[in-house]
């Protein structure tokens, strides 16, 4: 308790609450015969004066304003100019009529590429496409490389699988979801990250701490939801391609095509992905990343008839083979003392999604379907143990909407869920078969009784086959205390099937073999938050100020033990205290014209009892400092990104009878430096960029590398880089419908 007052202290002193100016916020709609529709890069700015925005991609904006401002101006393209008369700081929609056609005119202004909401009453930051611009950003996993809150790292240092970390927790305690629906769990947790592609994604949405109950029960840490690019956008042609100094070569491909005017469209999607260059740049006989090929299909449909009724439905298929370990390793080449070590993992997937909508002419009431069905198999070996997995697994979740009074001050979600998850795995000649049914029910209230206040409670059971009955309690504050600061919090709990061998397999890279008494487990924590995000205007320039703090506590825990046997990797239950204390500072601030900058600084306090002992999580930073800089020149010729990350240090976990490590070991801080230049055309651009600039990379992560057969061998304690500079060139070509 001291210490959580002690950070609740420290985010009252930093940012205090001092009065610059007042913030105006609201959407700005087109009158279409279809009905109104959100605005994006209509100009917005004070009558009499050259200080304006322009509005996001959804229609919304912000605008600070002085004392001597009274009339906001909104101009676009194709529609009338309209002057509001602003008296006080209330939310605003504005509707602008069109108005008779001219010819074309090219709008350009600069999207802040990044943003944490000020509406939402759960602490969500917004991730656009001009944010994924700004890195390489090939899948899901590289496309944090500039944000504050997620982590990424490499999970070994043989098989290239990536996790994340989000409050200091590995991404198996944050819901990862595509388009709003569970998914990359189960066998896709381990390499899920690198089949979401860059490109073909819309944008990203990370929210901390307990999320909505509508999404399910299983969000401990957070939530990431990424939302793919939709059939009926103005984007008619996507090409990317991509290639990397190390032999990495990419190609990303999407296109819309409209069947039946703009009420039945649909989308065609294609990656494909090589690495075939054997790399050993440390020389310790292990290839630096596994040889690897992809290829991934999807498509799309949409269906609207502008009468409140909307329908999607897609399937993707992907196949992916991936080669590691020593570099004389070959594929089909048996491992065995006296034949190199080596990986042979191959990932064949198939899913389909179908969700649709219909909201009544009265807009008061809606009702929703959601639903994705997947169908996994994974083959691999990890040197002499052999390791095999086959996943189905079904979602689907029925939610109603409804404003329960003519104000919408008071609205009701309400609904029911159904998981069916079958596995069937093999490890050790031992057979693991396992089918969860969860059937489930939610409601969730929510007060608005003006903008702002925001009170939100959601209550869910789930009836699980093997765990039992389980109630999720999670509640959401939000408050607007004057004109520029917001304040949230949330408390909520969670729960999560800890599986065991597919979020594991990594650990079969050591030569210690895994060792656990159950087969099913269940996971169990509280989360609770506390966030100060602050707005002021500061030299006619908005500045964004926030705090956060967030905690975990573990009633049951999936514990991996390295540390109490010599001979063996344990995965035993939580008995004693685990948690995750996270307090992040960041700030967001336009220094000069064009010029973006992110500032952050995040402290990691997890703890989690191993062996009898309460000790500092193994391999986990204790701090991470960001710099994010975006520089884009006049009429958005030129982009220039620059990135620096510094990760703190932390323990690294000990092997009993090894000789290798020692107690008190510790990795020491390291910082990572990134940066890209743009070039933009009126329909195509290309980027340049460099990871990693000063070569930084783990010493030895491959520990015992001459004798991948002895008892020294480990692959398994990566805490930093494992490559070292990597430089890359890319192209993308984008045409619109006119």
């Amino acid at each position: 308790m001291k210490q959580i007052k002690s950070y609740i202290f420290i985010i009252l002193i930093i940012f205090p609450n001092i009065v610059f100016s007042q913030l105006i916020e609201g959407i700005v709609y087109g009158n279409e015969k279809e009905g109104k529709q959100p605005l994006p890069g209509v100009n917005i700015y004070w009558q009499g004066t050259s200080r304006g925005v322009a509005s996001g991609a959804d229609g919304t904006f912000r605008i600070a304003k002085e004392k001597s401002d009274h009339m906001l101006v909104f101009s676009f393209v194709g529609y009338g100019e309209k002057v509001v008369h602003i008296h006080d700081s209330r939310s605003l929609e504005v509707v602008l009529e069109p108005s008779l056609s001219i010819d074309e005119v090219q709008v350009v202004h600069k999207n802040r590429g990044t943003y944490l909401s000020a509406i939402d009453p759960i602490q969500t930051e917004r991730i656009n496409g001009a944010e994924l611009h700004k890195a390489a950003c090939c899948n899901l996993a590289e496309s944090f490389e500039t944000n504050p809150s997620v982590d990424v790292s490499y999970s070994d240092a043989v098989t290239g699988a990536k996790q994340i970390r989000l409050l200091g927790l590995e991404g198996t305690y944050s819901l990862l979801q595509i388009e709003n629906m569970p998914n990359l769990r189960g066998l896709a947790t381990n390499f899920g990250l690198t089949w979401v592609p860059g490109p073909w994604m819309e944008s990203i949405q990370v929210s901390k701490g307990a999320a909505s109950v509508l999404n399910g029960y299983d969000a401990i840490a957070g939530q990431i939801n990424a939302e793919y690019k939709k059939p009926d956008a103005q984007e008619k042609l996507f090409l990317n391609t991509f290639a990397g100094a190390s032999g990495r070569l990419e190609f990303n491909g999407n296109g819309n095509i409209r069947v039946y005017k703009d009420m039945l469209t649909t989308g065609i999607f294609l990656h494909a992905s090589d690495q075939s260059r054997r790399n050993d740049e440390n020389g310790d006989g292990f290839l630096d990343e596994p040889l690897s090929r992809q290829i991934q299909l999807f498509n799309r449909w949409k269906y609207n008839n502008h009468k409140g009724f909307m329908a999607q439905a897609g399937v993707s298929v992907l196949t992916e083979d991936r080669q590691g370990g020593q570099t004389a390793f070959r594929k089909g080449m048996l491992s065995q003392p006296g034949n190199p070590w080596g990986i042979d993992i191959q990932n064949d997937r198939l899913e389909g999604f179908i969700k649709a909508g219909y909201v009544w002419p009265n807009q008061r009431t809606a009702l929703a379907w959601l639903s994705n069905i997947s169908r996994h198999e994974t083959r691999s070996d990890y040197g002499l143990a052999s390791y095999d997995g086959e996943e189905t697994r079904f979602f689907g979740s029925a939610i109603l909407t409804r404003d329960l009074d003519a104000a919408a001050i008071h609205s009701l979600n309400t609904g029911v869920s159904m998981i069916v998850d079958h596995f069937n795995e093999r490890l050790y000649d031992r057979n693991m078969n396992r089918t969860e049914k969860v059937p489930g029910i939610f409601a969730e209230y929510t007060m608005k009784p003006d903008e702002n206040l925001t009170f939100m409670a959601g209550l869910r059971t789930d009836f699980h086959n093997l765990f039992g009955t389980f109630v999720t309690p999670r509640t959401h504050l939000r408050y607007k205390a004057g004109n520029h600061v917001t304040l949230r919090a949330s408390a909520g709990k969670g729960y999560r099937t800890a599986n065991l061998l597919t979020e594991n397999t990594y650990l079969l890279a050591n030569a210690r073999p895994l060792a656990w008494a159950d087969d099913q487990f269940q996971e169990k924590a509280w989360n609770y938050g506390l966030t100060i995000v602050q707005h002021y205007t500061l030299w006619d320039r908005e500045l964004q100020l926030n705090a956060e703090y967030f905690r975990t506590d573990f009633q049951s825990q999936l514990i991996i033990d390295r540390e109490t046997s010599a001979s063996q990797i344990l995965l035993v239950p939580l008995t004693g205290k685990s948690y995750s204390n996270s307090l992040q500072f960041d700030l967001r601030y336009q220094p000069v014209e064009r010029l973006d900058m992110l500032l952050a600084y995040r402290h990691n306090d997890v703890k989690q009892t191993i062996g009898g002992e309460l000790l500092e999580k193994p391999l986990t930073s204790r701090y991470k400092g960001l710099v994010s800089l975006n520089y884009t020149t006049n009429l958005k010729k030129w982009m220039f990104d620059y990135t620096v990350q510094f990760n703190g240090g932390g323990r690294l976990p000990f092997h009993p009878g090894s000789n290798l490590t020692t107690p008190a070991e510790e990795f020491s801080p390291f910082t990572i430096m990134n940066g890209q230049i743009t070039k933009y055309f009126r329909y195509w651009n290309i980027y340049a960029g460099v990871e990693n600039l000063t070569d930084f990379r783990q010493p030895n992560p491959v520990l015992g590398a001459d004798d991948p057969y002895g008892s020294e061998f480990n692959a398994i304690n990566v805490w930093g880089p494992v490559m070292g500079r990597r430089i890359y060139i890319g192209l993308r070509l984008q045409i619109n419908y006119e």
